[in-house]
């Protein structure tokens, strides 16, 4: 099977491929410093690289060369702070690069997993969010996910296109530097000190090397087409539990620091995974406290 990986060297990406990089002929479209950045590591010596920015015509081109059986789309502008930011930048890579990947696999007939987020609900409103449930995301990256979102649907109602959108919730574990969970535990370990925003905030882990098995399962399955699932675990814990269970797993004392909760942030999320365990079969395997310690040990290496 032919994959063709956009945002391929990102933190899902990258795990992905160190799992089940010789399993598949894996294609990785990725920004040049990324490239740059990557290209000496054994793990990727069987990928092909293609460059440029998702945005752009490139990736119709990288699309359109190779002719995948499966895109993975996981390129996307992240993070709260940054999306708030640069509002514009923001829907062209996540509204605009979506249009461009969706539009290319029409034309090639290749099958689209979409990576979405948690972000696309806003809030839980009742016990647990579930699939069908309105959807009020809180802010600009949310926003643009759920653009997406429609993008693709839209797609498959008028193109046929083939697709499974999966809502990501909060991922963490080794490489995936510039997300939250990833900065606590790297500042614990580096500078023995770990900051949070708010710490009630209620929210769902998922180690990220789960991320990649789901996503390996569902290449080729018939039972995920054109449906949308969440994907995270049965970890839901606040912030100030979590950054609790690194300073226990660490051999020395570390320091918090409270400073105030971002406006646009959830305040309490907890998945349904009931329809992923019903028609996917898929359970994450990891407990949160067998993955702050794998990913405490990558970072101290």
């Amino acid at each position: 099977m032919k994959i063709l990986l956009t945002g391929g060297l990102g933190f899902i990406g990258k795990r992905f491929i160190r799992k089940f990089g010789d399993n598949y002929k894996i294609i990785v479209f990725a920004r040049k410093e990324k490239i740059e950045d990557s290209i000496e590591d054994s793990s990727f010596k069987n990928v092909i690289f293609e460059e440029g920015d998702i945005e752009d015509n490139a990736i119709i081109d990288a699309i359109s060369k190779h002719k995948p059986d499966v895109v993975v789309h996981l390129a996307a502008l992240t993070g709260l702070k940054k999306c708030s930011e640069d509002p514009e930048k923001t829907f062209k890579i996540n509204v605009y690069g979506t249009h461009n990947v969706i539009t290319s696999c029409i034309k090639t007939n290749s099958r689209l997993i979409f990576i979405s987020s948690r972000e696309v609900y806003g809030e839980t409103v009742k016990n647990e969010s579930v699939e069908d449930d309105v959807l009020k995301p809180k802010n600009i990256y949310g926003l643009t996910k759920l653009i997406g979102e429609n993008l693709v649907r839209i797609a498959g109602d008028v193109h046929n296109l083939d697709y499974t959108i999966f809502r990501i919730t909060n991922a963490y574990g080794p490489e995936g530097d510039n997300y939250g969970a990833q900065i606590m535990i790297k500042n614990a370990i580096n500078e023995k000190k770990i900051i949070i925003l708010g710490g009630n905030q209620k929210l769902n882990f998922i180690y990220v090397d789960d991320i990649a098995e789901a996503l390996a399962n569902n290449l080729d399955n018939k039972e995920s087409s054109r449906q949308t699932f969440n994907l995270g675990s049965t970890d839901t814990l606040s912030i100030e539990e979590f950054v609790n269970k690194i300073r226990e797993t660490l051999d020395f004392s570390v320091v918090v620091e409270y400073h105030s909760m971002r406006i646009s942030e959830t305040i309490n999320f907890n998945p349904s995974l009931n329809k992923t365990k019903n028609i996917l079969k898929f359970v994450s395997k990891t407990t949160i406290d067998e993955g702050i310690k794998k990913t405490i040990k990558w970072y101290s290496k």
